[in-house]
């Protein structure tokens, strides 16, 4: 009997189960209109006009080549003569006229360090919080999780430094700003 019964519920689910997959009506689908893509706009390409090619303007005339000085071989030792002064006075040099200075472009800042002083003033008194916050914890009774904890602190506030000295004060504060979430989460535990 209860295998009859057994048998009997699973044809009354399968049954149900079937019975939800169909419908009573079939869905005839929609027709739409179809879609009037209007044609492309003709492609009219003009020439680009030439452009005006401009003749140098003419160069006045050049001064006469000056010749070389000739050429003097060394003369075997022996007795010096004067040598002749020349008839023409000679031509004073021209000296060219400086170039001038071309100063290097000022360096961006943001406008968070802006004022250098005061930004690198505030990087170093968070700087000096962490330092004093360090040298208040036990390294030797800190587990070792916190203990790496401590030394990330340390080697931030050295990174920190170092930015401060490559001017880099965004990376500095930032560095700094860690160091003391470090040494506050190395305290409060």
């Amino acid at each position: 009997m209860t295998t009859c019964m057994r048998r009997l519920a699973v044809v009354v689910i399968l049954g149900a189960l079937v019975s939800g997959c169909t419908t009573s009506r079939a869905q005839t689908p929609v027709e739409r209109p179809t879609l009037d893509v209007p044609p492309a706009p003709p492609r009219i390409v003009e020439a680009a006009p030439m452009p005006e090619v401009l003749q140098p303007e003419p160069v006045g005339d050049l001064p006469p080549e000056r010749p070389a000085p000739p050429i003097t071989k060394p003369r075997p030792s022996g007795p010096r003569e004067t040598a002749k002064p020349d008839p023409k006075p000679a031509e004073p040099a021209t000296v060219d006229p400086p170039l001038p200075t071309v100063q290097p472009p000022p360096t961006l800042r943001t406008p968070a360090t802006a004022d250098t002083a005061a930004v690198e003033k505030s990087i170093r008194d968070t700087l000096v919080r962490a330092q004093v916050g360090l040298k208040s914890v036990d390294y030797q009774k800190l587990p070792p999780p916190r203990k790496d904890a401590y030394n990330d602190a340390k080697a931030h506030i050295e990174g920190a430094e170092a930015a401060i000295k490559a001017s880099n004060f965004e990376l500095a504060k930032e560095l700094a700003e860690k160091a003391e979430k470090f040494v506050r989460g190395l305290q409060n535990k």
